[in-house]
C-alpha cells in the first residue's frame, strides 16, 4: 500500500509541474517583449521648472497637414500625454508637442542582422499581418526570399511657446521581426516618454511588453 501510495504521490506530482509547464508557455506565447533604444534630451530652464503638469497644443509641419500618419500619431501622443499629467488645451497651450513617426523594413541574414540600410524602402502605417520570421536559418536554397526585417522609429519635440525653444526631444526605435506598426509605434512612444519630463538618463534601453 506504501508503494501505491507514493507511487500515486509522484504522479500527482508530475501532472502538476506538465500542468504549470503548460500554463507558463502559454502565458508567455501571448506577450512579446519591445526593445526601444531611447535617446532623450531635455532643456527645461531647471531641474525644478519641469512641470509635471501643463496645457499643450499639437504642432504639425505644412508638409503633414493632410497626413493621415500625423493624425493617427498625434491621437496617440495626446493619449500617451494625458496620463503623465499633460492636457491638450489649444487656448490656453504653454507649450506644443509635434510627433513624427515612421516604419520600414530591411533584408536581414539569417540571423536578423540588417544587411541593407532599412530606409531603403519607407513604409506607411498599415494594420500589418504581425510576425515575420527573421530567416530560413544557415544553408537557405537560393532562390528562396529573402527574409525581412522591420524597424520603427518615433521623434517627439516640446516647444516652450513664450521663447519658441525646444525644451524637450527624444527618440525612440525598434527593429525585429513585426510588421504590425501602428501597434508597435504605439509600445515606443510610450517608451519615449519613459521618466518624463526628467528621465533618469539621457540614453537607455526601454523595455515594453504588449500582447502578440
Amino acid at each position: 500500500m506504501k508503494l501505491q501510495n507514493l507511487s500515486r504521490y509522484f504522479s500527482l506530482c508530475a501532472l502538476s509541474c506538465v500542468a504549470l509547464c503548460v500554463a507558463l508557455l502559454s502565458g508567455c506565447s501571448t506577450m512579446r517583449v519591445i526593445e526601444s533604444q531611447v535617446q532623450t534630451s531635455s532643456q527645461w530652464p531647471s531641474q525644478n521648472a519641469a512641470p509635471t503638469q501643463a496645457f499643450f497644443r499639437l504642432e504639425r509641419l505644412p508638409a503633414d497637414v493632410n497626413n493621415l500618419q500625423a493624425g493617427w500619431a498625434e491621437v496617440e501622443l495626446e493619449a500617451a500625454l494625458t496620463p503623465l499629467g499633460w492636457k491638450r488645451n489649444d487656448i490656453d497651450a504653454q507649450y506644443s508637442a509635434w510627433i513624427d513617426v515612421r516604419s520600414a523594413e530591411f533584408i536581414a541574414d539569417p540571423w536578423g542582422r540588417p544587411v541593407r540600410g532599412p530606409w531603403a524602402h519607407h513604409l506607411r502605417i498599415n494594420l500589418g499581418t504581425g510576425y515575420r520570421p527573421h530567416g530560413f536559418g544557415v544553408g537557405m536554397r537560393p532562390g528562396f526570399p529573402a527574409p525581412m526585417g522591420y524597424v520603427q522609429e518615433v521623434n517627439i519635440i516640446i516647444r516652450d511657446l513664450t521663447s519658441s525653444h525646444v525644451v524637450y526631444q527624444t527618440k525612440a526605435t525598434h527593429d525585429g521581426p513585426w510588421s504590425d506598426h501602428p501597434t508597435i509605434l504605439r509600445a515606443i512612444i510610450s517608451a519615449a516618454l519613459q521618466g518624463f519630463p526628467n528621465p533618469s538618463a539621457k540614453i537607455r534601453r526601454v523595455d515594453t511588453t504588449i500582447s502578440r
